[in-house]
C-alpha cells in the first residue's frame, strides 16, 4: 500500500509542475491537491527560487506568474521583475518593478522601494516607446477597444503618452460592434525616437471598400505601351550599321564607276573604293545578322531602312533611307 500511495504522490507532483510550466494555463481545483491558494503559491515561489539559483530562469518565470496569480505578495512581483530582466522581456521588467517600487512606497518599504525604482529606470533608458493617438471623433466610437500587443489600453492612454516597449514587432489594433477592425502590425528598432500612431475611423462593417485611385489601372498598361513601342538597342545598332554599310558601299562603287567613265582606275581610285566597298559589305553583313538574332516583337517599332531610286538632271542613282 506505501508503494501505490507512493507512485500516486509522484504522479501528483508530476502533474501539478507539468501544468505550471506555461504562463497562461487556467488554474487547477485547489481540492486536486488539498492547498489552498496561499500555500500553493509559497510551493510555487519555492520551487521558482531553486530553479533561479540553478539558472533556469525559463522555467522559473511561468512558476512565479502563477504564484502571483494564486497571491499577489510584493516579494513574488520582484522576482518576477528580477526573471524577466534575466530572459530579456525588459518591458515587462520594467513595469513590474515600477509597480513594486510605488507599493513599497505606500508600505514605507523604502529599501525596497529605491532597489525597484533604481532597476526600473535602468531598464526604462533600454525600451523603445510608442506613442498611441485616437482622435476624438474616433474615440467616440461606441464601445471602442484598443490594444497594443493583445493588451487593451485605458483611454488615458489615448491621447499620446509615451508608452514603453520593447524592440520589435509590436501590433495595435482597434475594435468596436459593428465595425471593420483596424490592425496594423509596426516594427520598432530605434529607441531614441518614439514612434507615433494613430487610430483612424473604424468603416461600417457593412460598407464596401473604397475603390482605386483613378488612374491606378492604366500605368501598367501605358508602361508596357511604352516600352514595346522603343526599338531594343540591338535594333538601333542593326539599323545604323545597316544605313552606314549601305552609304560606304555605294560610295566605294559609285567612285570605281565614275573612274571607269573617265578613263580608268588609278592606284589611289582603286584603294579608295576597294575600301569603301569592303567596309560597306562588312556592315551590311553584320547588320543582318543582329536584324536577324533581334525578337520579332523588339523589331515591331516603326524602324525600318529602305533602298529609293532617284533620277535627276544628270543622271540616275539610290538613296538609302531610314527611321528609328
Amino acid at each position: 500500500m506505501r508503494s501505490g500511495k507512493h507512485r500516486g504522490a509522484a504522479l501528483l507532483a508530476a502533474i501539478v509542475l507539468s501544468t505550471t510550466m506555461t504562463a497562461a494555463r487556467a488554474e487547477e481545483p485547489t481540492s486536486a491537491r488539498g492547498l489552498g491558494p496561499v500555500e500553493r503559491a509559497e510551493v510555487l515561489f519555492a520551487r521558482a527560487m531553486e530553479l533561479t539559483a540553478e539558472g533556469h530562469e525559463m522555467e522559473a518565470c511561468p512558476m512565479l506568474e502563477e504564484s502571483l496569480r494564486l497571491d499577489a505578495a510584493m516579494g513574488t512581483r520582484y522576482r518576477l521583475a528580477e526573471c524577466y530582466e534575466k530572459t530579456n522581456r525588459r518591458e515587462a521588467a520594467y513595469r513590474l518593478y515600477t509597480e513594486v517600487a510605488i507599493e513599497a512606497r505606500r508600505a514605507g518599504m523604502t529599501d525596497r522601494e529605491s532597489r525597484a525604482r533604481l532597476r526600473s529606470e535602468a531598464l526604462s533608458a533600454l525600451l523603445a516607446r510608442v506613442v498611441v493617438w485616437v482622435p476624438k471623433e474616433v474615440a467616440e466610437t461606441p464601445a471602442l477597444e484598443v490594444m497594443l500587443d493583445g493588451k487593451p489600453l485605458d483611454r488615458a492612454a489615448w491621447t499620446g503618452d509615451p508608452l514603453p516597449v520593447d524592440v520589435g514587432e509590436h501590433v495595435l489594433e482597434a475594435v468596436a460592434p459593428g465595425r471593420k477592425p483596424y490592425r496594423r502590425v509596426v516594427p520598432v528598432g530605434d529607441i531614441s525616437v518614439p514612434i507615433e500612431l494613430s487610430v483612424p475611423a473604424l468603416r461600417d462593417e457593412n460598407e464596401a471598400s473604397p475603390p482605386a485611385p483613378p488612374g491606378e489601372a492604366t500605368i501598367p498598361s501605358a508602361v508596357a505601351r511604352a516600352e514595346t513601342s522603343a526599338p531594343s538597342g540591338r535594333t538601333t545598332v542593326a539599323l545604323v550599321l545597316g544605313l552606314g554599310g549601305a552609304g560606304a558601299f555605294l560610295a566605294g562603287a559609285g567612285i570605281a564607276g565614275a573612274a571607269m567613265a573617265t578613263g580608268g582606275l588609278s592606284e589611289g581610285t582603286r584603294a579608295t573604293s576597294a575600301v569603301g566597298i569592303g567596309l560597306g559589305g562588312a556592315s551590311l553583313v553584320a547588320a543582318g545578322v543582329l536584324w536577324f538574332v533581334t525578337p520579332p516583337a523588339k523589331r515591331k517599332s516603326g524602324a525600318a531602312m529602305s533602298l529609293v531610286p532617284t533620277v535627276g538632271a544628270e543622271g540616275g542613282g539610290f538613296s538609302l533611307l531610314g527611321r528609328f
